[in-house]
């Protein structure tokens, strides 16, 4: 009875867990815009810079806004924090003409964010909106997904098969 309890448990956070990676590819499916950019520099908080980036886009219009990054440090003006050990890169692409700056929602060590300065990576956009990019189209979440969920599906029927046997005084 523990056993199977314990093998449904399993499958059970594994399929959860299989069910947000799905998640998370689903959204980044909707990038079906590719282009290519630049990594210009390096932040620590990638929520911050992208919130004020687009606070910025709606208050000027179509001027690009002006968001003070040091790649050296990583640190971005105006933000309160301290000494971080994650760097989100940030990217620059062109789409119909606009140039548009943006953090990937992956974070390195200082080190490695800094080593990507200037390198030319392919950028996944939305096209209806394409100011919501990513560095990531999503297949390595949608494998993940299939694999946690197929996991848990496993693990939830050996747990079932477990309390069942168990129930019928086969074990």
């Amino acid at each position: 009875m523990i056993a199977g309890s314990i093998f449904l448990i399993i499958g059970l956070v594994l399929l959860l867990v299989g069910i947000i990676f799905v998640i998370c590819w689903r959204h980044l499916a909707r990038y079906s815009g590719v282009t290519t950019g630049v990594i210009t520099d390096i932040t620590w908080s990638g929520y911050q810079y992208n919130k004020q980036a687009e606070e910025a886009t709606i208050s000027r219009g179509d001027r690009k806004p002006h968001i003070q990054m040091n790649a050296n440090t990583g640190h971005s003006s105006g933000y309160l924090g301290g000494n971080k050990t994650m760097y989100a890169p940030i990217f620059q692409y062109a789409v119909d003409g606009r140039t548009y700056s943006r953090a990937s929602g992956l974070a390195y060590s200082k080190g490695l964010a800094q080593k990507k300065l200037g390198k030319t990576v392919p950028v996944y956009y939305n096209v209806n909106n394409p100011q919501r990019a990513s560095l990531s189209n999503g297949k390595g979440y949608k494998m993940l997904g299939l694999g946690f969920s197929t996991g848990g599906i496993l693990f939830c029927i050996i747990g079932f098969a477990l309390n069942i046997a168990d129930h019928m005084y086969l074990i």
